[in-house]
């Protein structure tokens, strides 16, 4: 990997220390073009003239055909979205629930995951049942605690495949073991993962996944995309109809329901020009390599917090074991508030960061375009600012 040569490709990495890709993550000037070539076939060629009709179909057709590439799954099981958290709400709100059904999720978790779930037990008289994990839990101790609260009326597991809050990486695959043989569907947020490890729906085996484009993919925001195994298809209903929720008719009083296919979810137009740009952005990724880009986001991880840890008043918050990992690293300055070392970071530093509410803390995005110097450069800082009286 050429770390120089890709970071004259993303602009931002010649302005600043971005360290915020968790949030919304740089586009290389690749992913731009692309979008910006989609804008000006439509500005000329007029975008409901046949010719860039059928060509934004094909765009829409080919980004999908991208997105089961990186998650090693059926087009036929994807559709593209606006972002992960409208994904997960095709989900929650597309199965029936009954009340007393059981959700179980963690305290670890983005809202986007809570409040669905929340929402759940408001409307529909479902329980949520949020179990308690440290941000660092180890692996045997988050399956033990996941496998006790679960019961007979447990209907779904809900979880980050890695957490926003600390960056620990759920064993996902031993959880899958856990619920599949009672019959326990399995729906991930995976708005930390696309771009940043490798994915694989087969080997992971869950029944929903949801991911954004804007993240660790480095595409741009308003667009993502929804996977759903494609047993579990017919389960899930359109929470908004347009013309793909019923079956090819040539009358009205022809309207049959779309029940198998993912084209159910399609609600009218949608931005050929953002699809192009996911597409552009997963080749972008893909040409670096996953694997490459995980095993270099967790090595910086790893001196991030090795670094950090050498400091006294410094907390790091997130796991320090390489398999429950990930390229997010967040900490805490003893007596200073997390949105205070945010500002001091990007005021005095130039260096984009974020905070995260729970646990309290500041958290740095790691991605493969980012060097060691910049840990170093991030490291000092943290004790700059730990040292102040």
């Amino acid at each position: 990997m050429d770390v120089r040569e890709i970071r004259q490709q993303i602009p931002v990495c010649q302005r600043m220390v971005y360290l915020n890709t968790g949030w919304s993550g740089p586009s290389p000037v690749s992913v731009v073009d692309a979008i910006k070539r989609r804008l000006d076939v439509e500005m000329i060629g007029g975008p409901a003239s046949p010719d860039v009709a059928e060509s934004g179909r094909e765009v829409r057709t080919t980004a999908r055909q991208a997105v089961a590439g990186l998650l090693n799954a059926s087009p036929d099981e994807v559709c593209l979205t606006k972002n992960t958290t409208d994904g997960l709400n095709m989900v929650m709100n597309g199965l029936s629930w009954q009340p007393g059904d059981e959700i179980v999720s963690c305290d670890l978790e983005h809202s986007s995951v809570l409040v669905p779930s929340y929402f759940k037990q408001l409307r529909n008289g479902a329980a949520l049942k949020v179990v308690h994990l440290e941000s660092n839990e180890p692996r045997e101790n988050i399956l033990a605690k996941l496998e006790d609260a679960l019961t007979e009326r447990t209907r779904l597991v809900f979880l980050s495949h890695i957490e926003y809050s600390s960056g620990l990486r759920q064993p996902v695959e031993e959880i899958r073991r856990i619920t599949r043989d009672r019959g326990i569907m399995m729906l991930l947020d995976g708005a930390q993962t696309a771009g940043h490890i490798r994915l694989d729906m087969k080997q992971i085996d869950c029944d929903f996944y949801s991911i954004p484009g804007q993240k660790w993919l480095l595409g741009s925001e308003g667009v993502g995309a929804l996977y759903i195994r494609r047993e579990m298809i017919p389960q899930v209903e359109p929470i908004a109809v347009s013309g793909g929720a019923v079956l090819p008719h040539d009358l009205p009083d022809q309207f049959e329901p779309n029940t198998d296919t993912m084209d159910k979810f399609n609600v009218s137009s949608s931005s050929a020009a953002l699809q192009a740009g996911l597409e552009e952005a997963i080749r972008f990724i893909q040409n670096v390599g996953v694997d490459v880009i995980e095993q270099r986001n967790l090595d910086l991880a790893s001196s991030l917090k090795g670094a950090l840890a050498d400091i006294p008043g410094v907390s790091v918050l997130s796991p320090m074991e390489r398999d429950i990992s990930s390229g997010l690293v967040s900490f805490s300055i003893d007596g200073v508030d997390p949105a205070e070392v945010v500002s001091y970071l990007w005021a005095e530093h130039r260096i984009a960061a974020r905070r995260v509410a729970y646990p309290p803390g500041v958290r740095a995005s790691l991605h493969f375009f980012n060097t060691e110097e910049e840990v170093e450069k991030l490291a000092a800082a943290v004790r700059q600012r730990a040292e102040r009286p």
